[in-house]
């Protein structure tokens, strides 16, 4: 299986996430999925280890906490879940559009919404197959409403979902659903470039003269 023009293969993707026991996911997919497997409410500390090898769990704050720390770098946050038939047919392009740009300035957060007591060990290995240039982190929460209330209150809860940052940290564009390089590109490159006008016109601190060396006095 191919993807469109961009030639990515994505089903050993798919039989790899499949093989670890995600199981085959639904064609359509949403926080309502998240939230119910989530554990009861109870929400892991800012950047908490799971106690399992590759992968980090945050809470709603720790996810602020992330795109506060790569203010001055343009931010793609990326919402995915291995249950996520659509995701994973993505997970390819979203990895290579990471690789590509992180040299311009380009931060990609890939954030997974499994459940990571059930897995996380699964996520983790399922990125170092297929994925390796993103982020192992899975987001842990209680309320649907609470995420989507941090990261954008228009947003319905579908994925794989991208929300753009730039580099001030003010949200500029989001996709929704499946996405080609194309439309990826279009949503990063005007961020990019204003980025990197706006560190080209930042001017330099201004550098004092040193003082002028003692002058020796006169011999009679």
């Amino acid at each position: 299986m191919t993807r469109g023009r961009s030639g990515m293969r994505v089903a050993p993707v798919l039989g790899l996430a499949i093989l670890l026991g995600a199981g085959p996911p639904p064609a359509r997919a949403t926080l309502a999925r998240a939230g119910a497997s989530a554990p009861g409410g109870a929400a892991a500390g800012k950047g908490a280890d799971a106690g399992k090898p590759g992968f980090q769990v945050v809470d709603v704050e720790g996810l602020k906490a992330l795109l506060r720390q790569q203010r001055g770098r343009v931010v793609l946050l990326h919402f995915w879940a291995s249950w996520c038939y659509p995701c994973l047919q993505e997970l390819p392009l979203i990895d290579k559009l990471a690789h590509d740009l992180r040299p311009r300035g380009l931060e990609l957060l890939s954030i997974s919404l499994d459940d990571p007591a059930r897995m996380g060990a699964r996520v983790a290995a399922l990125l170092r197959k297929a994925a390796p240039h993103l982020t192992a982190h899975i987001v842990q929460f209680g309320d649907a409403d609470e995420l989507i209330g941090a990261v954008d209150p228009r947003w319905a809860g579908a994925i794989p979902a991208l929300f753009a940052y730039d580099h001030r940290g003010q949200l500029r564009g989001n996709l929704i659903g499946t996405a080609s390089r194309a439309e990826l590109d279009a949503l990063v490159t005007g961020l990019l470039k204003a980025a990197a006008a706006d560190v080209a016109t930042v001017p330099a601190p201004a550098v004092s003269a040193p003082d002028p060396p003692p002058v020796a006095p006169a011999r009679k």
